[in-house]
């Protein structure tokens, strides 16, 4: 029995059926098309997007089909990954059923489908699906309407019609279901039995109302999904399929000779990619509720600044100026760079580019910034080096310690690069000192360029300024090729992120080790140990830098290990620990809302009980110094670098 064998008032149920799918079809296929037009509209990628394919697909299919990412994210204080994957998989159970039994078995008329056995165990697939389905729909509106997070700040009518419409469905499948298959004389399924139990005597004419209004809601939500928020469902695929492959910590280059302006200020400014963001969010909220700044009470919302870059170009028209606008100069600058918000975003958004590409603007375009960001710029240009106002020059730290330079001579293989901040601030100072002495304990033959060395280049393209950068980064890269420079070690997360990872964009090819992979690997060796073990408790704050940008995270804690100190973790930490604030050229540039971000990690740290915190940045020591001395701790909590703690632990007399 098909309702589409029918004819309601005198048109055969097959051209209403038909007809309504082709209306439904082309107001669908024409928002697809604006939709492409509009990303068309949009820069090329830099990047290639189509590489690799495989590991795309492979990587796709986890995310999206495995719902890995919804999954991992389940806690006991947060089920909403569940409720997400059993609302997927049944959506997905049901799509595939829509394409069988109705418009395959009922719309083309291939009745042997629906009289399968295949079709018969299948109805109880469904019956269960339609089942979880609707508990997690009822789940999701008392979360979202009743016991709501703070990440999920939209009440509007939208989510409410998509959670309508899914339960609807649901209840009207399992609900016709059953009625057809008693009237066929088969049985039930249970869910179906039980709705075919509410309507005793229930006819031809009722499936045939419920049948039709099913359909009815097929087609709308087909529709609905092309103009509402929930295009991800359409867009997310792509999206991750498409995502970056290079090195997470590489912003993309600006090519400087050919380019008419620099920046973005335009969503035509963006990449088609970058537009397809806007297109793929999900409105989750898990960005910013991961993001420092605005658990800082700090304006910046990673998912608004994406949102508002594609809203402007789909539905708000062309304002001149959509950073004065649309996404203010604050937001902007608020960012660390942390890259929190694409750890945590399902459908892997690229927020941080986005946001320096109009921090690019705002610097290269109009010289818009923050009084500290152009005196940390300008001291760059004028002395090499972001620290304006120290005294120091940048071998003063190596006073006693008998060291070898490249420009008087000195060879070996490996050039320790010790970085601005560790040269010339006076508490990081004590990082290299460590350092060297323990590579003299393990016997490393190593060499460092001195008053030669200049600054990598990080906090002029972390603060937009791409210009500098380049002009810093190809003096370094030159200056590498004359010494013969191949293997590079570094303290700092943030230079070994660039000259690992951004120098090759301008030709600079060198192998590059974070000092905790050197030291971790010594420890490996048996070339550094220390003679007892320690009773020193600790906690370890991972860096931005060294951890979500290159998933270090054993090593620093095997060099804390070695040293004998016992490590107690933070609530937050590995991938998900939280930024000490200096990312993104905040070192020099002050915050000027909200609480301050190291303050709010000291905190953390120090409810820990521990009697101090290991890092593996000058950045991050920094600062905790800061946050400690801000929270008047410095009696009782202490924070060191991993190379401090093993070489007071080796050293030690």
């Amino acid at each position: 029995m098909s309702p589409i064998k029918e004819s309601y008032w005198i048109v055969p149920g097959v051209v209403l059926f038909w007809g309504a799918f082709a209306a439904a079809a082309a107001l669908s296929l024409n928002r697809i098309f604006f939709l492409y037009r509009q990303l068309r509209r949009g820069q090329k990628e830099s990047q290639p997007r189509w590489d690799r394919p495989l590991q795309r697909l492979s990587a796709t299919l986890g995310r999206t089909f495995a719902q890995i990412c919804s999954l991992r994210r389940v806690t006991a204080a947060d089920r909403a990954g569940l409720g997400h994957f059993f609302i997927f998989w049944g959506f997905m159970a049901y799509t595939l059923s829509y394409l069988l039994y109705i418009f395959i078995g009922d719309g083309l008329g291939v009745s042997a489908i629906l009289e399968s056995t295949f079709a018969t165990y299948y109805s109880y697939v469904l019956d269960i699906m339609a089942a979880l389905v609707m508990l997690a729909i009822m789940w999701a509106a008392l979360r979202r309407y009743l016991v709501r997070p703070a990440r999920l700040d939209e009440r509007g009518a939208v989510p409410s019609i998509i959670l309508a419409l899914i339960f609807t469905l649901m209840f009207l499948s399992a609900t016709a279901e059953g009625i057809r298959l008693s009237m066929d004389g088969a049985n039930s399924p249970p869910l179906g039995a039980a709705f075919n139990g509410l309507m005793p005597g229930a006819g031809e004419s009722t499936f045939q109302v419920m049948w039709w209004l099913h359909y009815g809601i097929i087609l709308g939500f087909m529709v609905f999904v092309t103009y509402s928020k929930h295009l991800h469902i359409m867009a997310s695929f792509p999206n991750i399929f498409l995502r970056s492959m290079g090195p997470r910590g590489a912003l993309t280059p600006l090519d400087l000779e050919n380019s008419e302006t620099f920046g973005n200020s335009k969503p035509q400014d963006f990449s088609w990619k970058q537009l397809m963001d806007g297109m793929a969010c999900t409105h989750c909220g898990r960005c910013f509720s991961s993001c420092p700044a605005w658990l800082s009470g700090k304006p910046l919302n990673p998912r608004d600044v994406i949102l508002r870059v594609t809203e402007e170009l789909l539905e708000k028209g062309e304002r001149p100026d959509l950073i004065s606008e649309v996404v203010t100069e604050e937001v902007l600058w608020d960012c660390t760079t942390c890259r929190s918000c694409q750890e945590e975003c399902p459908v892997l958004i690229e927020h941080v580019q986005e946001i320096i590409d109009m921090r690019r603007h705002l610097v290269l375009e109009r010289a818009q910034m923050p009084d500290t960001a152009e005196q940390t710029l300008r001291s760059l240009e004028a002395r090499g080096h972001p620290w304006r106002g120290t005294t120091a020059s940048r071998t003063d730290w190596t006073a006693g310690l008998d060291l070898k330079y490249l420009g008087q001579g000195g060879e070996s293989d490996l050039l320790y690069w010790v970085g601005c901040t560790s040269a010339l601030e006076e508490r990081s100072q004590k990082i290299p000192q460590a350092m060297v002495k323990l590579l003299k304990v393990a016997g490393v033959d190593f060499v460092l360029l001195g008053e030669e060395e200049t600054c990598c280049g990080e906090p002029a393209r972390r603060m937009g300024n791409e210009y500098q950068y380049q002009l810093l980064a190809m003096r370094n890269i030159e200056n590498f090729n004359k010494y013969g420079v191949k293997r590079i070690i570094t303290s700092c997360p943030h230079c070994f992120n660039t000259i690992r990872n951004e120098y090759p964009q301008l030709g600079g090819q060198f192998e590059v080790v974070h000092h905790s992979q050197l030291l971790s690997g010594l420890v490996d060796e048996g070339r550094l140990k220390a003679p007892a073990a320690s009773a020193q408790k600790l906690t370890y704050h991972d860096s931005c830098y060294l951890g979500r940008y290159h998933d270090i995270y054993s090593s620093p804690r095997q060099v804390l290990g070695a040293a004998g100190a016992s490590l107690t973790e933070m609530g937050r930490s590995r991938k998900r620990s939280f930024c000490c604030g200096a990312g993104g050229g905040h070192m020099w540039v002050e915050e000027t809302s909200g609480e301050r971000i190291n303050n709010l990690r000291a905190d953390e740290a120090m409810a820990t009980g521990a009697g101090g915190v290991a890092t593996a940045c000058p950045f991050c020591l920094q600062m905790f110094e800061d946050g400690i001395r801000t929270r008047e701790a410095v009696d009782t909590f202490q924070a060191h670098d991993i190379a401090e703690v093993l070489a007071a632990a080796i050293l030690e007399d």
